[in-house]
């Protein structure tokens, strides 16, 4: 079975900035490839509908592919994130709606997920990760998507979710999702503070806590628009976010740099 993994698409950004059709190219690429399962580990595109509109269209023009999505943060920019939550679910393929089974030995497992600054530095307190903000810059989070609770509270919601679909499906290999990182290996800390400070909203230890804890084979996430395939605690762990265009792109090309983002695995 062939997997195709992307994240972090940004489709009305990048499309905006590049000028190319991106959820056209990559309708092409996925027609042309043919994978089985196309998992999307977050961040389609701003905003709830928009982002389900995008699904739906792949989903319908591409009927012969499984396609598998977690939101990311941008997903749920909205005046309410648990409602923007409740939208996204309504896509089928949406993990948060519970786990998928790949044939008989696999399942796929995951939830979009947050942060809970696990991975912040030293030197501040919750309350100023909580606030999201470092001199005049603030985490967009804090103005986009309106959580009825704190990010703490927030993240430890979700691990709870993902842990019991991990204790239901231990007979089985298990390919988990996340968009947030679930290991503070894949954070680069680079000691500036600017930089540094934000850290916190990348991820939750949580999440490659369960990870490890009931044996996943495979781990999947984004966020970070840093791209990685390695084996991490005996994880294979894999981010392939397209990321932002012009900056974060190796290639001037959308098409180009859509085929050489996409990472296939096969099971």
């Amino acid at each position: 079975m062939k997997i195709a993994i992307l994240s972090d698409i940004h489709e009305g950004l990048n499309r905006k900035k590049s000028g190319a059709d991106i959820l056209g190219l990559l309708k092409d690429w996925l027609a042309q490839q043919a994978p089985d399962v196309f998992i999307i580990s977050g961040d389609m595109t701003a905003g709830p509908e928009k982002s389900l509109a995008l699904l739906n269209q792949l989903k319908n023009e591409l009927p012969k592919i499984k396609i598998l999505f977690v939101h990311g943060n941008h997903d749920l920019y909205h005046d309410d994130a648990s409602s923007a939550y409740d939208k996204l679910l309504e896509f089928p393929g949406n993990l948060g709606n519970g786990p998928v089974d790949l044939g008989k030995d696999w399942v796929v497992i995951g939830d979009g997920g947050w942060y809970d600054y696990t991975f912040g530095v030293d030197g501040f307190t919750e309350e100023q990760f909580s606030a999201g903000q470092f001199n005049d810059f603030t985490w967009p989070d804090k103005i986009h998507a309106h959580w009825q609770e704190e990010d703490i509270a927030v993240t430890r919601h979700y691990l709870a979710k993902v842990e019991r679909w991990l204790v239901e499906h231990q007979d089985k290999n298990i390919i988990l999702v996340s968009h947030f990182v679930p290991f503070a290996h894949f954070v680069q800390v680079k000691n500036e503070p600017s930089w540094d400070f934000f850290n916190a909203m990348m991820g939750s230890a949580g999440i490659g806590g369960l990870a490890e804890k009931y044996d996943v084979k495979k781990l999947v996430f984004g966020h970070i628009h840093t791209r990685y395939h390695e084996q991490y605690k005996g994880i294979d762990c894999i981010c392939n976010p397209l990321g932002y265009f012009p900056h974060e792109w190796t290639s001037d090309s959308a098409q180009a740099e859509i085929s050489s983002t996409i990472k296939v695995i096969e099971i």
